[in-house]
């Protein structure tokens, strides 16, 4: 009843006949209730009221609960708008940048077949991570952007956050009868810090994702039911809803897989709680075998894991001690709510050493594990025995009206009433009137047990006291009557059984009947389930409207109901990843507790009503209640602050890195070293890589970091060592090969070179976990090994170690056009132009407008003289496609300096030098195209930024000088030669210089 029924029922000196109250306690009146009872005995009024009761305030409360979504949304939107100024940071580099599923070189069609890493699921390094529908939606933002927009991809991940976030907060009004505690569960989501990683990490949107169809699959069940419960053949359709949207969930990622399972729990639990239902054994039979066919379809079906993941990821999945693994796994849940609890400590990667191994049965961490699950069974175990044995008590109250016989007698009377209501028959009106008194006897005597006789047995003439959520919790508590222990054991799961699958023809255990008024006046005769409905407590009443699932259960059933669906959302989601009944590729990730996260919002929503109900039973008064949701609203800000913090950590590598040094000192530290290094802040970067070595001596990636900083310093030495204890720590590990290679040549130890990169371009790739990146330094080991048997004029071993690469590794087809280009310059070089052709068009088939393709293949037709003008045509082609491309300049110059058509060329050169100021090749050529038409002066300006370039390059000096002293400044040219000198010791052509000038004493 709501609270203007009651003041009217109180105010009122007869009830009207069209709305007759019966109210416990009389309130004093309002004006505006005042006003109404005087007109309770018009006719208008009598019209009115039903529908000023029923729809007017159910319109009202579902605009209230927008205004709630709207709220909770808009928060979620404004605490993750610093995100969009973010970048690509962490895995959005190899799930995004670096997978072609997203850029579209390959179709649509292929992301069904590859990971989400963009591996072939049946390649033997691929992740088994198979997400298409999350890949997809990467593709579509790459469409839309243009290209790789990251406020684009930041955007979506927001927006999704905000449906999501408006979805808990329809499953909160579900089950949660308090608008503070709905308000509450929405904004704790909203808000909760554990969600950045998912919603400011890119590659969380999987995450994201399959949460909103997660949540959908919940939501059209729940549809589901209600259509049934009232006949609607609908039903159908939002069962099918159902099972798409599950499907899609688990395309988003695979620890979805559990919706189905919590919808047919939800299920159950109506079904124990008192919700009569003949066909909810057809639905859970559907829903069951749906979710095997999932389950099959994922592990056995689809590809898994092809590759064991690294003990760097998983550390205490690859320790030898089984009881460690046991305590340590067991432990990782209460990890897990902890961060849930208090996000103050968060980390990108909880890998390696940064959560230490239980390791005994006397570490403290054990006593936190028995807690936590002492304490989550317990709540599932009182929370089940509610569910089977209270409402029996309910059911069976007064002590002697079995529920099966008020059904039947209230199948008799609705029947009767359709009679009498047809054929206007006295008698039959008598007899439905002696039905109608049974039937509401029963209801008074049940009364005192129940304190919420169901309003639903009523036609629209009775007016049952229908309350429930906050006020109902705390006053229609159930006494528990003794159970034998051998009744506990022996018949709980037929108990079970008997009460989520016994049927009636209506919905639920009291169903409306249609009165003839309805009849008459066209409305359909269904059967209306008092879950249908939805109670907003206000000023201690309760009003209810539609979306409520847990109407016509006592208190403790429907506080059961909730904690077991809270813990349901809670443990479900999270089981799939959590170790323990399989290995994953990780120990603790932040955003795996996305979904987990709505169960412990709905836990904490649950409390908030609680306690706002006690403060109502203990009449502590306004000023407690105005504490309380002070408290709330406190925690709230703090929870939202600590959000906007963290986003910030997410806006690019180097923040991120640095938040996690605390956490994961070697992986955050390996990481941070070489983003500096790539920012070339080469000493910062060397002291973060050596200090990540110093933790983590074995680190293979660290080590190839720290080469690569030595290599691009030219401290080649350092390199060629980092490199080697690279290749120690992982012997797969091809780039470092690739890179050792180089440096060996560099240090001009060519034969050691040809050795290493004749390893490094046979390694296998079984094992690797990024194929795509070993496949491609492979193929550029074969690359950097042909260029020097080229080098050493060896054309033939060249052609075989290209047409090897060739059939090593079809799958490249980029690499497979670089392959076609140098067989066709050896061919040239051999001068069989025929074969060096096709080779050359058979590149340019692969990449039309691949630029070195067509340069590749001028130069080709330029060491052919008769073809010279051809040659020029492809040059002239290339300018076309890359204008602002230095190196097509330079080699254009290059043909035209062959051709002695030296005026033309220096323009060429001077233009490829100002596009790349900075490529002292480049640089070189320019200043000797210069000097060879005499125009020294401006030679002289283009050897000095040559100098200033390469400082400690002898060679340069010793052109500077040459050049001034064609210009008559001895002084100067002298200087520059002592300063080739002092770089490179006794070189001739500098001192055969020197002695030309009249130096001899250097």
């Amino acid at each position: 009843m709501t609270l203007m029924e009651h003041r009217l029922a109180s105010g009122s000196p007869s009830p009207s006949p069209s709305a007759s109250t019966s109210a416990s306690a009389s309130a004093p009146l309002s004006p505006l209730a005042s006003s109404l009872a005087s007109l309770a005995h018009g006719k208008m009024f009598a019209r009115l009221w039903p529908w000023l009761r029923n729809e007017a305030w159910s319109r009202l409360h579902k605009s209230n609960m927008d205004y709630t979504s709207l709220l909770c949304c808009g928060l979620a939107f404004v605490l993750y708008l610093n995100t969009l100024n973010a970048g690509f940071v962490y895995d959005d580099r190899r799930a995004i940048l670096g997978n072609a599923d997203v850029s579209g070189a390959a179709s649509w069609q292929r992301s069904f077949a590859n990971d989400f890493w963009g591996t072939p699921l049946t390649d033997s390094g691929s992740h088994g991570s198979w997400r298409p529908l999350c890949v997809l939606s990467f593709r579509l933002n790459y469409l839309l952007a243009g290209g790789y927009a990251p406020w684009g991809f930041h955007l979506v991940n927001n927006l999704l956050h905000c449906i999501a976030t408006a979805l808990v907060v329809r499953v909160a009004r579900t089950l949660l009868a308090s608008f503070w505690a709905v308000l509450a569960a929405g904004a704790l989501f909203a808000a909760h810090p554990i969600h950045t990683e998912a919603v400011a990490g890119v590659v969380g949107r999987a995450d994201v994702a399959a949460c909103v169809c997660y949540l959908l699959t919940y939501l059209s069940y729940l549809r589901h039911i209600r259509w049934r419960d009232s006949g609607d053949p609908r039903q159908w359709l939002a069962l099918l809803a159902t099972l798409l949207f599950s499907v899609a969930a688990l395309l988003c990622k695979e620890t979805a897989i559990t919706a189905l399972l919590v919808c047919a729990a939800f299920d159950v639990m109506r079904g124990l709680g008192g919700h009569v239902d003949k066909q909810r054994l057809r639905s859970l039979c559907i829903v069951m075998g749906a979710l095997f066919f999932s389950v099959y379809w994922r592990l056995v079906t689809i590809p898994g894991p092809q590759t064991a993941f690294s003990s760097a990821d998983n550390p205490i999945a690859r320790t030898a001690s089984a009881w460690t693994r046991l305590l340590t796994f067991l432990h990782l849940p209460v990890v897990n709510f902890k961060l849930l609890l208090q996000p103050q400590v968060l980390s990108f990667d909880w890998g390696m050493d940064a959560l230490p191994r239980v390791t005994t049965l006397w570490d403290r961490r054990n006593a936190q594990t028995i807690c936590f699950y002492s304490v989550l069974l317990g709540v599932a175990w009182r929370s089940c025995k509610l569910l089977l044995y209270g409402s029996e008590l309910f059911e069976g109250a007064n002590g002697g009206y079995p529920q099966y016989h008020i059904q039947k007698v209230g199948r008799k009377s609705r029947a009767k009433r359709k009679r009498a209501a047809n054929n206007n028959n006295s008698n039959n009106n008598s007899s439905s009137n002696k039905y109608q008194a049974y039937e509401a006897s029963f209801h008074q005597e049940a009364l005192p047990f129940a304190k919420q006789p169901c309003s639903d047995c009523n036609n629209n003439n009775s007016n049952g006291v229908y309350v429930y959520g906050e006020e109902a919790a705390g006053s229609s508590a159930v006494p528990s009557a003794p159970q034998p222990q051998h009744h506990l054991v022996s018949s709980a799961v037929s108990l079970a059984l008997h009460k989520a699958f016994r049927g009636s023809r209506s919905s639920s255990s009291c169903s409306n009947s249609t009165t003839a008024s309805n009849k008459s006046s066209g409305s359909s005769s269904s059967s209306s389930s008092s879950s249908s409905s939805t109670c907003d407590s206000l000023d201690g009443q309760a009003r209810c409207s539609s979306g409520y699932m847990l109407g016509g259960m006592t208190g403790s059933a429907r506080n059961a109901c909730i904690l077991l669906m809270s813990c349901a959302f809670l443990t479900l989601p999270f089981l799939p990843a959590s170790n323990l009944f399989f290995y994953v590729g990780f120990v603790v990730a932040e955003r795996l507790l996305y979904l987990p996260s709505v169960g412990f919002c709905l836990l904490v929503g649950f409390g908030v009503s609680k306690l706002l109900a006690c403060t109502r039973s203990h009449g502590s008064g306004r000023r407690t209640r105005c504490g309380l949701l002070l408290s709330l609203s406190v925690l709230l800000a703090a929870m939202s602050l600590r959000t906007v913090q963290r986003n910030a950590d997410w806006r690019d590598e180097e923040s991120l890195y640095r938040s996690a040094i605390t956490v994961n000192p070697p992986k955050a530290l390996g990481n941070l070293g070489s983003v500096l290094s790539s920012q070339a802040r080469y000493e910062e970067a060397k002291l973060v890589l050596q200090e990540a070595i110093r933790y983590r001596p074995n680190m293979a990636d660290v080590h190839f970091n720290l080469g690569i900083l030595h290599q691009n310093q030219q401290d080649y030495k350092a390199a060629v060592e980092c490199f080697q204890r690279a290749i120690k720590f992982r012997p797969s590990l091809a780039v470092a090969y690739l890179n050792l290679g180089i440096s060996f040549i560099a240090l001009g130890r060519r034969q050691q070179a040809i050795e290493i990169l004749q390893v490094g371009s046979t390694l296998d790739g079984a094992a690797v976990r990024d194929r795509s990146a070993h496949d491609q330094a492979r193929s550029s080991a074969y690359l950097q090994l042909g260029a020097l048997y080229v080098e050493q004029g060896k054309l033939q071993r060249a052609l075989a170690v290209y047409r090897e690469a060739l059939s090593a590794l079809p799958a490249l087809l980029h690499q497979r056009e670089v392959l076609y280009q140098r067989i066709g310059d050896v061919f040239g070089r051999l001068q069989q132009w025929d074969e060096a052709e096709r080779h050359h068009r058979a590149a340019l088939e692969l990449q039309p407008n691949q630029v070195a393709a067509h340069i590749s293949y001028g130069i080709t037709l330029a060491r052919n003289s008769s073809r010279a003008s051809e040659a020029e045509m492809w040059f002239k082609r290339a300018l076309q496609l890359a204008p602002d491309q230095a190196s097509v300049y330079h080699h254009y110059a290059e043909f035209l300096t062959l051709q002695s058509r030296h005026h033309e060329s220096v323009v060429y050169h001077r233009r490829a030098a100002e596009l790349a100021p900075t490529d002292y090749a480049l640089v070189v050529a320019a200043a000797t195209s210069l000097r060879l038409l005499d125009r020294k002066v401006e030679a002289e300006i283009w050897y000095r930024k040559a100098v200033n370039l390469r400082p400690d390059d002898a060679h340069a000096h010793t052109n500077l000088g040459a050049i001034l002293h064609l210009l008559g400044r001895t002084s100067h040219a002298a200087a520059s030669y002592k300063a080739a000198l002092q770089l490179q010791p006794g070189d001739s052509i500098t001192l055969g210089n020197l002695a030309k000038l009249g130096v001899t004493n250097v």
